[in-house]
């Protein structure tokens, strides 16, 4: 049965896999996981380019619009500070939202490759168990039996009897037996570790696990670093600092390419990988057939029970030949027991029988190694947590991503709205400030200049008791002096704003003002 009839889906894998793929044509091209393919490297290209494309389409309207607000000069209505302050907080709030969701999808993602890890390891811990007993095999017949069974041949050749018809048949059956064991037992059994000895999956592991800790800790690295801007603007909203929310600005514009970037990178991981999940095999069978027979990668990938195992074949005539041994060391101890003394030959027959059962017992072992069904269900386990756990994990990426560069941008256009207006909300709280003044702040300085008046002219009525050759200003009410301040407030020049309060009381008072 096929293993991607058997893998647990989750549905963003259907549903990213019919994105369209097209071309630099926009042709649509095929859906088949072929990452060599320079097709296929171009659609996802494409794809990736989406979110790339809507980057620059909030910047360019960013743009627009920052140029627009730097020629507004006028007043804004100081409660209108107060809507912009929970709203920037509200949308800091999301974005921390967002940005979390990054974490959650972040440790899913961990979790998936680490139990993909886990099945790698197990399959490459198999391998290696089936290579030790493949040697163990070797060793045993090698250094064990075969020198066993030259030693029993010259205590036989040394020691004649009456009956040669014995003797010969014991010789013979000793040389078939060293016959089967060398040209049957031995090379069935090497061929089966030829088969597998290429594969070597330990690199493997250790490149997905460094990786993916290099994954891990990148990504919760930026998210903290876009948290802490986030943590900027809220300070800058908190303490009504212009200068602050002029650097949340700068670093807002960096963490919407980096959102988007990171966008980029997930869309084109997911569709990717959503591809291959769909139909896992015909990549893991082209790159399996760089180091194995393409039998042995069919049977491992699909473990079809109507299909033999492509090792059957060795592992029979294996188990043939060390059948035949065991038959005829047998027969030739009950003959060697009936022509030649017990004590001589029993210690080396013993030996031989216990090295030949050892043999026997290895290689079943190296027969339940090479089943399918124990290595295909670490491979499901493999499909399972990537095209599952992970798949999920890195759509939250993608999703926090996406997100989080839409709710920088807002934060960027409603901060600089924002400081722009605390731009002018400074000038209104004095005539020293660089922007418009505001109606009640021209009031309070009316109200100030009308006593200032009377004071002066109460002043100068005293005075002129003493001296009434001084020279007489002419009288200036309180709508003069309100008027005068305002027009000095509000059209003066440059330096006429920047100028003490008495010096334009002074001014105004021998000026008569025109409504």
């Amino acid at each position: 049965m096929e293993a991607s009839k058997k893998i647990l889906q989750v549905f963003w894998v259907e549903w990213f896999h019919r994105t369209p793929h097209i071309n630099l044509t926009l042709h649509q091209v095929g859906a088949k996981f072929e990452p060599t393919s320079s097709v296929y490297q171009e659609s996802l290209g494409i794809i990736g380019s989406v979110p790339a494309g809507i980057l620059i389409l909030t910047l360019l309207i960013l743009l627009l619009y920052l140029l627009t607000r730097c020629c507004d000069t006028r007043p804004r209505k100081a409660a209108s500070i107060t809507c912009l302050k929970v709203t920037l907080v509200l949308f800091a709030l999301f974005t921390l939202g967002a940005l979390g969701v990054s974490i959650w999808g972040n440790e899913e993602v961990h979790e998936g490759v680490l139990v993909a890890t886990r099945s790698v390891e197990h399959i490459n811990s198999r391998l290696h168990s089936l290579r030790n007993l493949t040697k163990l095999f070797d060793e045993t017949i090698q250094h064990n039996l075969q020198p066993q069974l030259n030693l029993f041949k010259e205590t036989i050749l040394k020691n004649e009897i009456e009956n040669m018809t014995a003797q010969m048949f014991i010789l013979e059956s000793l040389n078939y037996m060293m016959s089967n064991i060398s040209d049957v037992l031995l090379i069935n059994v090497e061929d089966i570790n030829t088969k597998i000895a290429p594969v070597e999956l330990g690199g493997v592991t250790r490149m997905l696990l460094f990786g993916e800790m290099i994954r891990r800790v990148a990504t919760i690295g930026i998210t903290g670093l876009l948290m802490m801007f986030v943590f900027v603007l809220i300070v800058g909203v908190a303490m009504h600092s212009r200068c602050t929310l002029i650097t949340f600005s700068v670093l807002g514009l960096l963490s919407m390419i980096v959102c988007w970037g990171l966008a980029s990178v997930y869309l084109v991981v997911t569709v990717g990988l959503s591809d291959w999940c769909m139909d896992p095999n015909p990549f893991l069978d082209t790159q399996l057939n760089k180091l194995v027979a393409n039998d042995v990668a069919v049977y491992y990938l699909r473990c079809d029970p109507t299909h033999p195992s492509p090792f059957s074949r060795y592992i029979n005539h294996a188990q043939q030949a060390a059948d035949l041994v065991l038959a005829s060391l047998i027969k030739v101890t009950k003959v060697a027991d009936q022509h030649y003394p017990r004590s001589e030959l029993h210690p080396r027959l013993d030996r031989l029988l216990t090295y030949l059962n050892q043999s026997e017992r290895t290689l079943s072992g190296v027969t339940t190694l090479l089943e399918c069904p124990p290595v295909h269900s670490h491979y499901l386990t493999l499909l399972n947590s990537t095209c599952h756990q992970s798949m999920s994990g890195v759509v939250y990426l993608l999703l926090s991503a996406a997100g989080s560069g839409l709710l920088f941008t807002l934060l960027v256009w409603f901060t600089s709205h924002t400081w722009i207006y605390l731009n002018h909300n400074d000038g209104m709280a004095g005539l020293g400030g660089n922007g418009a003044s505001s109606p009640a702040t021209v009031g309070t300085l009316g109200r100030d200049s009308q006593h200032h008046n009377q004071h002066h002219n109460q002043h100068h009525n005293q005075h002129q008791h003493h001296n009434h050759n001084h020279y007489n200003h002419p009288p200036v009410g309180p709508n003069q002096g309100i008027c005068c301040i305002n027009t000095i407030g509000l059209h003066g020049t440059r330096r006429a704003r920047t100028a003490s309060i008495d010096t334009k009381r002074q001014s105004c008072a021998s000026e008569t003002c025109v409504h």
